[in-house]
C-alpha cells in the first residue's frame, strides 16, 4: 500500500514540474503505535546547516499539500536559502500541543526536481496510568501521618505505558505540593512543596513496553494538613513529557516537646521555690493549647510531689505547684505573689490558652515558647521530691 502512495505522489510532482521550478520533498509519516493517525500535524523542513529560524512546513494529509493521507509535499524552493544539489535538508513533525512528534529525517537533494524521503513513524507520547500517592499505611487510602519531630517517606507511584518501548523513557521527576496554597512550579519550602528530579524508573516491570516510576519525599512533620497534590513527569527520548496528578490529604498532627527535667531550688529562708522556665516545642503542624495536669506518685492523686528525708515521707499538694504561660516574674516574690501571678496545676487535665503556631522556618525552628513554674513549699516538708507534669498538645481553635 505504502508503494502505491509514493508512485501517486511521483506522477504529481512529475505533473507540477512542468509548470514550475520547485523542487518537493515528499513522503509518508506512519500511525503512531498507539494508533494515532499523523494526519491534521505539521511537519518542517529546514537546513540544518542555517538552522530551525529558517524553516517550512506542510500539513500531513488531506488539509495539506497533498491531499492524500499521511503524506507530506514540502517545496524546498521556498527556503530563503533554496536548496540546491546535494543539501542535506532534516525534517520532522513537530508538537501541535498534543505531544506527538518524530525523531528527524534526513534526505539529500537530488537532481530530478523532487524527493521521496523513508517513512516516518509518529512518536507515541508515555501514557502515566494508575497514580497514586501513599506513605507506609495502605489504609485509610489518600491520607498521610506524619512523624513528630521527623520526616515520613512518601512515594508517589505510577506505571507508564511506552508504546515506543520503556528504553525511551529517560527521565521521571515529581512535585508534591499543597493544592490550596501552593503551584507546581514554586521554589521549595518543607510547609508546602516538594521536588524530585530523580525518580527511580523500573524498566523490569511488566512487558516491553511498560515501566514503573518511583517518586520519593521526605516529607517534614510541620508540612500543612491540607490537601496535597502529587504531579508526575514522564520524558522520552525524543524530549516529550507527559504529566499527570493525584491528590491526597496530609492529617493534621498534634504534637509537642518540653524539657524532660524542671529543677525546682529555694531560695534560704524562703518557702516559694525561684522560677523555673520550661520551653514547649510545637513538633506537628497545627497550633496548639496546651494540656495540663500533675500528679507525684499516679494521676489523680491530689499531690505534686513526694518527699523523702531520713526514711520519713511527705506530700506536697497539687494545690501548691503552679504556672504561668505568658510571663516571667523572676526573683523572690511573696506568698500572696504567687497567688496572684501563677495558676494552679490541677490534677485532672486543664485546657489552657497558649496559641503556639507549628513551624514556619526551615532553617531554625521558631515554634517554640516558654512556660513559667514555681512550688510553695510547706514547713513541714523536707528531703527530695519528685512529682510529674503532663503537657498535652490541644488544637487551638480556629486552626
Amino acid at each position: 500500500m505504502k508503494k502505491i502512495l509514493s508512485l501517486n505522489v511521483i506522477v504529481m510532482i512529475l505533473l507540477i514540474q512542468v509548470c514550475s521550478a520547485a523542487h518537493y520533498i515528499v513522503g509518508y509519516v506512519e500511525n503512531a503505535k498507539d494508533g494515532t493517525s499523523p494526519d491534521g500535524k505539521m511537519i518542517i523542513l529546514w537546513n540544518s546547516e542555517i538552522g530551525l529560524e529558517e524553516n517550512v512546513s506542510d500539513i500531513i494529509g488531506p488539509s495539506g499539500n497533498s491531499r492524500t493521507s499521511g503524506i507530506y509535499m514540502i517545496d524546498c524552493e521556498l527556503l530563503e536559502s533554496g536548496c540546491n544539489i546535494t543539501n542535506i535538508l532534516t525534517l520532522k513533525v513537530v508538537n501541535n500541543g498534543d505531544n506527538y512528534v518524530s525523531e528527524e529525517k534526513n534526505v539529500t537533494i537530488g537532481g530530478f526536481g523532487y524527493d521521496i524521503v523513508g517513512n516516518i513513524t509518529l512518536n507515541s507520547p508515555p501514557n502515566i496510568t494508575n497514580l497514586y500517592v501513599e506513605d507506609d499505611l495502605n489504609f485509610p487510602e489518600n491520607e498521610v501521618d506524619l512523624i513528630p519531630a521527623d520526616v515520613k517517606e512518601v512515594r508517589c507511584v505510577s506505571i507508564i505505558n511506552e508504546y515506543d518501548g520503556e528504553t525511551s523513557l529517560t527521565n521521571a521527576s515529581a512535585v508534591f505540593f499543597d493544592n490550596s496554597y501552593s503551584y507546581f512550579n514554586d521554589l521549595d519550602d518543607n510547609n508546602y512543596h516538594y521536588t524530585n528530579n530523580s525518580c527511580e524508573i523500573n524498566y523490569s516491570y511488566g512487558n516491553q513496553n511498560e515501566a514503573e516510576v518511583i517518586c520519593k519525599f521526605d516529607i517534614f512533620y510541620y508540612s500543612n494538613s491540607e490537601n496535597w497534590n502529587c504531579t508526575l513527569a514522564i520524558q522520552d527520548n525524543l524530549s516529550i513529557v507527559s504529566k499527570k496528578g493525584d491528590i491526597t490529604f496530609i492529617n493534621p498532627l498534634l504534637a509537642l516537646g518540653v524539657d524532660s527535667i524542671i529543677n525546682f531550688d529555694l531560695f534560704g529562708g524562703e518557702s516559694v521555690t525561684r522560677e523555673s522556665e520550661v520551653n514547649v516545642t510545637n513538633y506537628g503542624n497545627v497550633k496548639i493549647n496546651l494540656s495540663l495536669s500533675g500528679y507525684a506518685f499516679q494521676e489523680n492523686d491530689g499531690y505534686a510531689m513526694n518527699c523523702t528525708f531520713e526514711g520519713e515521707t511527705s506530700n506536697i499538694s497539687i494545690d501548691y505547684e503552679k504556672f504561668n504561660l505568658t510571663n516571667s516574674n523572676p526573683g523572690a516574690i511573696s506568698l500572696s505573689e504567687f497567688e496572684t501571678k501563677y495558676v494552679n496545676l490541677t490534677s485532672s487535665p486543664q485546657i489552657k490558652k497558649f496559641d503556639l503556631d507549628y513551624r514556619k522556618e526551615d532553617i531554625q525552628n521558631e515554634a517554640v515558647n516558654s512556660t513559667y513554674w514555681r512550688i510553695y513549699v510547706p514547713s513541714q516538708v523536707s528531703g527530695e521530691c519528685q512529682g510529674n507534669i503532663i503537657f498535652g498538645a490541644v488544637s487551638a481553635p480556629g486552626d
